[in-house]
């Protein structure tokens, strides 16, 4: 008897905790990917190259502009996420904490990791027995708070970590700007209920004062809120936030007093501030937020599901939402060089979303200013708004995709097809030229326009000649098996006549001439996911 009660003593803590959770790796993704994302063209053609058919991972042209709108990961990603989770309820009161780490293979050979949102939350129902979700809550992220971010669609989200000139895991590493190596905790103060929430939040970090007196670290940090209305249930909604970010002093009026011998230093903050508002109209189809603002658990009693599958409902099923954000940068001014004026920036979209029995449509079009693309930098050149004279052209892409899912066989099969005016500067004539020459290391030391994909990820045309729209389209077939296993074939098509690499003409000099613009590339992957 007594060796029974031992073995139940020692079986139950184990019973109980495979109930609790099945295991602290959460939202994997393993991909074993066969691409070529230029059949058309030989290593070496283009800029930069294409190595020819392989087994790995895309490079950034494999990945199409209208792709992964909603997330920061591309899809062809190995990764995990390794969360270590606690959760508590008493009475009243709800506790939960995670350790959440994220692993990203580099190589065979290497490990990239880095927090994924670990946080700590404590929450107060007023109602204990939960039939009301009306809470108060605090969430703590006590090493990264990337995931409180401004904006709602991740394409043009802003505010945060890179915005305190950090790593932006958003970019190629080839297009990162200088790293500030601290890190970026923060918090949140949040009330919810069923049909209205609003929050408000901070963030800090540390940077390097540019006072030649003080030449130490000091804190930088930003002020965020917003709110979420329910103004009609499963009908309407409005959401709006906003924030403030003070990000230092400009490093551009340093380096310009310190040449007047007598001139005393003059702190000239960088501070972004701005709003953003979504609207939402919808039957059948809820809003979501993108998996990349979302906290991390592996606690099987959460709704979150990080892959779940589309639901088709029966009938015309629809969601419409519109959203626009507007931000103000204090930069070095790009005329007089020891004043400052304010950069404004403005982006927007409209996302379309209809399911029609098992067949969907959806449509992006995309509206970003050139100062909004560059606001993490900040600006093309940092910290140095644009000269009076520059033409300035926005972003502005429109895609529209349309799926069937056969579900007797599990495969869904769809086309996309998008067109992109990228975005572009072109330096005004004159003194001007010279400024932004000097400032930039000179790689603006002509009336050139150049065309502006992210930060770091320029063309610069030849002289005299303009961009042109990019078009592009996708075929893709996916076959769902087994549940969390699938097989997925993408072919894409291309045409940019915007991209150029520097080659020598009949006399030995370096000029800019035009890649081959048109690209016909494949992915075909074997994935799992759980």
């Amino acid at each position: 008897m007594s060796r029974f009660v031992v073995a139940i003593a020692v079986a139950l803590p184990l019973l109980l905790s495979s109930v609790a959770r099945g295991h602290d790796f959460v939202d994997t993704r393993l991909n074993f990917t066969i691409t070529d994302e230029n059949m058309l063209v030989k290593p070496g053609e283009t800029n930069p190259s294409v190595p020819g058919v392989r087994i790995g991972q895309p490079s950034a042209l494999g990945i199409l502009f209208f792709d992964n709108y909603d997330t920061r990961y591309s899809g062809y990603e190995n990764l995990t996420h390794a969360v270590i989770y606690k959760k508590l309820t008493l009475q009243k009161f709800e506790a939960e904490g995670a350790l959440v780490l994220r692993l990203l293979e580099v190589s065979d050979i290497s490990l990239s990791s880095i927090d994924a949102g670990s946080y700590i939350k404590v929450a107060y129902y007023p109602d204990a027995s939960r039939v009301s979700k009306s809470n108060l809550s605090l969430v703590a992220f006590p090493l990264s708070s990337d995931r409180m971010r401004l904006g709602y669609s991740y394409r043009i989200s802003w505010g945060g970590s890179p915005i305190f000139f950090k790593y932006n895991p958003d970019l190629p590493t080839t297009a990162q700007v200088p790293v500030n190596p601290a890190p970026a905790p923060g918090a949140k103060v949040q009330w919810s209920s069923e049909r209205f929430a609003a929050w408000f939040g901070f963030k800090t970090t540390l940077l390097l004062n540019r006072n030649p007196e003080v030449n130490e670290q000091e804190a930088i940090y930003g002020l965020l809120g917003g709110v979420s209305i329910d103004v009609v249930k499963d009908l309407f909604r409005i959401d709006a936030n906003g924030g403030y970010f003070y990000r230092g002093t400009n490093q551009n009026l340093y380096s310009t007093q310190v040449k007047a011998a007598n001139k005393p230093f003059v702190d000239y903050p960088v501070a972004t501030a701005g709003g953003s508002l979504q609207l939402s109209l919808f039957r059948g189809l809820s809003p979501s937020g993108s998996i990349d603002y979302s906290l991390y658990r592996n606690d099987p009693t959460s709704a979150m599901q990080f892959f779940k599958k589309p639901e088709y409902k029966p009938g015309i099923n629809w969601m419409a939402q519109a959203e626009v954000t507007f931000t103000s940068t204090s930069l070095q001014s790009g005329d007089v060089p020891d004043t400052t004026v304010r950069q404004n920036a403005l982006a927007g979209d409209i996302n379309l979303r209809a399911q029609i029995g098992r067949a969907r449509i959806k449509l992006d079009a995309v509206y970003r200013s050139l100062e909004f693309i560059l606001q993490n930098q900040p600006s093309l050149v940092p910290f140095q708004a644009f000269p009076k004279g520059s033409l300035v052209t926005p972003d502005r892409f429109v895609s529209l995709g349309f799926d069937y899912n056969i579900e007797r066989i599990g495969l869904t099969l769809g086309p996309t097809v998008a067109i992109d005016f990228p975005a572009t500067f072109t330096p005004p004539p004159g003194g001007s030229v010279a400024q932004l020459c000097g400032n930039a290391g000179g790689t603006l030391c002509s009336s050139a326009t150049i065309v502006v994909r992210g930060e770091g990820d320029y063309s610069i045309l030849p002289e005299k000649e303009g961009s042109i729209p990019v078009l592009a389209g996708k075929l893709v077939a996916r076959l769902d098996f087994l549940e969390y296993f699938a097989v997925i074939f993408d072919l894409y098509y291309s045409h940019d006549g915007n991209q150029t690499a520097l080659a020598k003409d009949s006399f030995g000099s370096q000029v800019r001439k035009f890649n081959k613009p048109d690209q016909l590339g494949f992915n075909l992957t074997l994935q799992a996911r759980f």
